[in-house]
């Protein structure tokens, strides 16, 4: 724990206040290193904050009181910064803790998972440029640890990064996403990765290749909701695109086809609100209907009715 949490009231104000002049982070300011995480550095605050409240009674002239407000408001600002996940990314970011090139870095898995988690607001915004340069960032800074995660992210921010050649973008992505494939990351990771080489499939013409991926994708993860949605528009496009039946038992009309041209060919005219003229398949005139006459009983004939 911090040795600052070890300090008298009367000596930590002004240590505090002396990190405060010389532009300390908020690490420094609560004595932890980088790697802290959010449950550590909530103890050391509550820790801090006993021994720097400016109600306390050893703080009694107004400029001990100012004096202790100032100390800590600063380290209530740099706790609720570090533990806000979001916020602790933006802030590392800006705190360069990380150059941006040249010289061998250090692996440190708890500043990369810092700059993972704002490469993915980043690519949120489609903000292409910068996640890519967070995330390897990230990769470099988790060594030789594997972590799939980060790679799938890599291969999206670079598969959509047109500050590159449209080969390079595509290359890249794919042995990106081929890698994690064979090699032994989580099943999340790997089921982005095919949803992925779906998506890339889809646009580099290897169109049988994207229901593969896709099955994969939800073989491992059946609520991925993007490669269901994929899936769906894979499979409308497919049955839109096929031929029809025909012999198969498609009895549909010919596009284009009328019924009355069909039945033309077949030697049939219309007649207006009577219907046909002539005989369905036949060609010969139709016969007309004669009205029969009703054959009279033996009383009419003996009485001459009905005549």
């Amino acid at each position: 724990m911090s040795s600052l949490t070890e300090m008298k009231p009367q000596e930590l104000v002004p240590r505090i206040l002396e990190l405060l002049d010389k532009d300390a982070d908020h690490f420094t300011l609560l004595g932890l290193g980088h790697s802290a995480d959010a449950h550590e550095i909530k103890q050391t605050f509550v820790k801090l904050a006993r021994g720097l409240h400016p109600d306390l009674p050893v703080f009694q002239s107004p400029e001990d009181k100012s004096r202790a407000t100032r100390a800590f408001q600063a380290v209530t600002r740099a706790q609720m910064v570090l533990t806000d996940p979001a916020r602790r990314a933006e802030y590392m970011h800006e705190l360069s803790v990380v150059p941006a090139s040249g010289g061998h870095q250090e692996p440190n898995p708890d500043l990369a998972r810092i700059h993972v988690h704002r490469a993915r607001q980043l690519l949120s915004r489609r903000d292409w440029i910068n996640a890519e340069e967070s995330l390897r960032l990230a990769d470099t800074l988790f060594g030789d640890a594997e972590h799939s995660d980060c790679r799938v992210e890599l291969g999206w921010a670079i598969f959509n990064n047109d500050a590159h050649t449209e080969r390079e973008r595509a290359d890249q992505s794919k042995e990106i996403w081929e890698a994690v494939l064979v090699g032994k990351g989580g099943a999340a990771s790997v089921a982005q990765a095919h949803y992925y080489m779906a998506i890339w499939c889809k646009l580099n013409g290897e169109v049988p290749r994207v229901k593969k991926h896709l099955d994969e994708c939800l073989s491992i993860n059946s609520r991925h909701v993007d490669a269901k949605r994929e899936l769906r528009l894979f499979e409308r496009r497919r049955s839109s695109s096929s031929p029809a039946r025909g012999a198969t038992g498609d009895t549909r009309r010919p596009t284009g086809t009328s019924k009355r041209a069909t039945g033309e060919r077949r030697g049939q005219t219309t007649t207006g609100d009577h219907g046909d003229a002539q005989a369905a398949g036949t060609g010969r005139p139709e016969a007309k209907k004669v009205p029969l006459k009703r054959r009279l009983s033996l009383l009419e004939r003996i009485f001459g009715k009905g005549e």
